[in-house]
């Protein structure tokens, strides 16, 4: 017989904390605005023109992305405020960011993409600070406003 989970999960406990710490609805950060470049939900996202190897490269950047969220939100868990702090710098801060300008090399992206790549890396960095306090209310909000950023992206481009 399999056994039967009981308690919430890290994403139920992550919802549940960014409710608790009253970080505002998707697509605003706690002041209620967008972030920088952001566009309205209802516009259909711009295709990016991109070579395929410059799509494959940003596409992996996107799934490390991914990870580092996941992986930050797993440290949270464990209380390891160190580790998610690092990540959070390391593969979402402005190393990430210039590792992902060497990878994507060449690619001819609008202005208003590297603005919100540039505002992402900052609310990551802003993340990693708000960590090293270990204090949840303000790394939740923080966090928030990190995925925020990644969303305000994908509803103005896509692949």
């Amino acid at each position: 017989m399999a056994r039967q989970r009981v308690g919430m999960s890290v994403t139920a406990w992550l919802v549940a904390g960014l409710w608790a710490a009253g970080v505002a609805p998707a697509g605003t950060n706690a002041a209620g605005t967008e972030p920088p470049g952001a566009v309205e939900p209802s516009v259909p996202p711009v295709r990016l023109e991109l070579e395929p190897a410059q799509r494959e490269a940003l596409k992996l950047t996107m799934r490390e992305h991914l990870a580092a969220l996941e992986a930050i939100v797993s440290a949270l868990g464990r209380q390891d405020y160190r580790a998610a702090a690092d990540v959070a710098h390391l593969k979402l801060g402005f190393p990430k960011h210039h590792e992902a300008m060497q990878r994507e090399r060449g690619a001819q992206l609008p202005k208003q993409y590297q603005d919100l790549a540039l505002a992402h890396h900052q609310a990551a960095e802003a993340l990693a600070e708000a960590i090293a306090t270990k204090e949840m209310p303000p790394i939740l909000r923080q966090l928030a406003r990190t995925i925020q950023s990644c969303t305000a992206c994908h509803r103005a481009y896509r692949l």
